[in-house]
């Protein structure tokens, strides 16, 4: 029985010891798995719950104007944030934060005990120094702060169209920041903090630092972009306009050297400005440009051979009928040379140009000068104006294009085409941004001018010295500088409410450049619905002429020569009306036949009215000596220009005229006189 008890013993101790053996086996393994196979796996679901990670927004990269100085910065300010769960006395706590970061009490202390917010709320992002320093001395439990990156414009509104904004969230709005953003923007980084088995945070440290976005170096200068909008202000003021816009362009490169619009805010609280007041009008709206258009029927009809520099168009004595609409000019003008249809915005003259290109021809002209497409300005949200296919234009469309209606487009496509005059017939690629640094200085990007050829140098050269006869004896006097050479041209158009030309609202532009013969910028000044006066030639052209004035001395251009600019006579306005006052959008029609007609004395002879008018004669064909014995005798002032027989004059023969009036009068010799000028004909009878 002894062995048998025995036997039955150590049965029992061996089956104890392979079960434990096999449980110590299945407990090795066990730890075996959780310490080497799923090691990784358990120490990152400690971590996750002994830490929190949050990411840390990056500096966004500085803009600087072409001078280097900051136009757009980042600055570090302190984020408040809270843990609730932390958090002893939730409604002490939030109407103690709530004071101190006016904010209201209850909504805060709701969003505090937000059940989904438990474990992270941000109470106020950005908050001021002093703010910062009183919740520190609340000491409470579970509330601390962040640094974070907030944009800030030291400039306040200066140049905010160009710049945009950044909200605060980080997200770009508008301009350069939004246009950009990819290159300002930067990496995040990530910061992470320690908690015990409460929640409590610290122990917190950087994991990935934040890098800075790269930065932006623009053709913008920060002295040209305070004259440009300080003179842009007092226009609005003076004119009581709704909305202006002024571009500053460098005439052989296409770099933007300022840029303007009104009304403006200030990209620090652009939350407070209408969002209306955020549009980049330069690129964003679209308009009838007006008289300011003829630059491109003047220079196609050039370019194709249809006139030349000396050729006298006869205007009509200011009508003419297209398509069973009558155009007409502010004055009866008869016989202009093509430098007067210019200078005196002659709407007729225009038109005559328009017929000789032909629909096909002009629209082609247009495409050229880039209407009907983007400038590629690197700007957010450019539109491409409006012009439609030739083959859609209804009978009177090639007269009313001629001079600026039936076609929309942007300031910066008016800019553009206007200075591919200046440069000698380049239409250039506008631009901003000049290049791109990192964070050390270090070149990332540099932009080139884009150019294309859309003329010949001669056809750029003939349209410049026309345009300079519009600041010296045109509609655009006003627009003269002092000691240096412009040219320009005035637009006043009507502007469309409820599909009528207006007869209280108007466009008042001028586009110039200078200094002459070799310009260095190229100014848009576009002012809309102006009060008390309308004509571009009084309310843009001045606004050039002052700004022109002071950027080509900021730039350090020598004056050519030290002269006064032309006296503004009081009938200036008059002048410079250059719109059709009574025109009307209409519907497709018939083409006719235009009428020729015209209004000229019979002969010669000298008439004295009755009272303190005279009426002024027919110079055509006489001699320069000739003419200004006439007009000696007569009381009447004349301005010359060329030399040989008399072919144009301005005002037109027959014209009533005041004592001391001024009649110019241009003369042409060799084969640039008319033939039917030699010898000078006798006029022909009123039709």
């Amino acid at each position: 029985m002894s062995g048998i008890s025995r036997r039955s013993n150590s049965g029992r101790i061996a089956l104890v010891m392979a079960f434990i053996t096999l449980w110590t086996g299945l407990i090795c393994a066990r730890l075996g798995q959780l310490q080497i196979l799923r090691h990784q796996e358990l120490a990152d679901a400690a971590r996750e719950r002994l830490q929190i990670t949050r990411t840390v927004q990056a500096p966004r990269g500085l803009i600087y104007d072409s001078q280097m100085d900051e136009l757009a910065t980042s600055v570090t300010v302190n984020t408040v944030v809270a843990e609730p769960k932390n958090i002893q006395d939730l409604r002490k706590a939030a109407r103690s934060l709530a004071a101190i970061l006016e904010l209201e009490p209850r909504t805060l202390e709701k969003r505090l005990a937000d059940p989904a917010k438990k474990s992270f709320v941000v109470v106020k992002r950005r908050i001021d120094p002093k703010a910062a320093l009183q919740i520190q001395d609340l000491q409470l439990r579970g509330v601390y702060f962040l640094e974070e990156s907030m944009r800030a414009y030291p400039n306040g509104q200066l140049a905010s169209h160009v710049l945009g904004f950044v909200n605060l969230e980080g997200e770009p709005g508008a301009g350069l920041e939004l246009q950009y953003d990819r290159t300002l923007r930067g990496a995040q980084g990530e910061m992470s903090f320690t908690v015990d088995a409460r929640r409590r945070s610290f122990d917190g440290r950087v994991e990935k630092p934040p890098v800075q976005g790269h930065s932006l170096v623009l053709s913008l200068n920060k002295s040209i972009q305070y004259t440009v909008e300080r003179e842009l202000a007092a226009v609005m003021e003076a004119y009581r306009a709704s909305s202006g816009t002024v571009i500053v362009m460098e005439s052989d490169t296409g770099r933007i050297l300022a840029m303007a619009n009104h009304p403006t805010f200030d990209a620090n609280s652009f939350n407070l400005a209408p969002a209306e007041y955020h549009k980049n009008r330069a690129v964003i709206d679209m308009f009838e440009p007006g008289s300011t258009f003829k630059v491109v029927v003047a220079a196609a009809a050039l370019e194709e051979g249809l006139t030349h520099a000396h050729e006298v168009i006869d205007c009509q004595m200011g009508s003419i009928r297209i398509g069973g609409h009558s155009f007409r000019d502010h004055k009866p003008y008869g016989l202009l040379t093509y430098n007067q249809v210019l200078e005196f915005s002659s709407n007729v003259g225009a038109a005559k140009l328009g017929l000789r290109l032909g629909e096909r021809r002009l629209y082609e002209s247009l495409r050229r000068f880039g209407f009907g497409s983007k400038t590629g300005v690197d700007l957010p949200g450019e539109i491409v104006g409006l012009v439609r296919d030739w083959q859609k234009w209804s009978a009177l469309s090639i007269g009313a294009i001629s001079f600026g209606q039936e076609v929309g487009v942007t300031p910066m496509q008016m800019l553009v085409a206007a200075n591919a005059v200046a440069n000698g017939g380049y239409r250039v690629t506008p631009s901003v941004v000049d290049r791109i640094i990192d964070q050390e200085g270090d070149l990332v990007f540099s932009r080139s001018s884009e150019v294309t050829r859309i003329m010949r140098p001669e056809t750029a050269a003939t349209v410049r010295d026309a345009f300079e006869g519009v600041v010296i004896r045109g509609t655009g006097r006003r627009a003269a500088l002092e000691g240096y050479r412009a040219a320009g041209k005035t637009g006043t158009a009507q502007k469309i409410v409820d599909g009528r030309y207006s007869k209280s609202k108007y466009l008042s532009s001028f586009i110039g450049f200078a200094p002459l013969p070799h310009p260095r910028i190229t100014v848009l000044v576009q002012i809309d619905e102006p009060r008390g006066a309308i004509y571009g030639g009084e309310v843009a052209a001045p606004v050039f002429a002052r700004i022109a004035q002071e950027t080509l001395m900021k730039l350090k251009v020598a004056p050519d020569r030290i002269v006064a600019p032309p006296r503004a006579k009081p009938e200036l306005a008059v002048a410079a009306e250059d719109f059709l006052p009574d025109a009307t959008p209409l519907r497709p029609v018939p083409a006719e036949a235009w009428a020729r007609f015209a209004a000229r004395t019979e002969d010669n002879t000298i008439t004295m009215p009755a009272g303190d008018t005279v009426i002024v004669p027919d110079f055509h064909g006489l001699a320069k000596r000739d003419v200004v014995e006439r007009a000696s005798v007569l009381g009447i002032r004349v301005q010359t220009s060329g030399s040989g027989a008399a072919v144009s004059q301005v005002p037109p023969a027959g014209t009533p005229v005041g004592p001391g009036e001024i009649c110019y009068v241009s003369f042409a010799r060799g084969e640039n006189l008319p033939a039917r000028l030699a010898p000078a004909p006798t006029p022909p009878k009123q039709q």
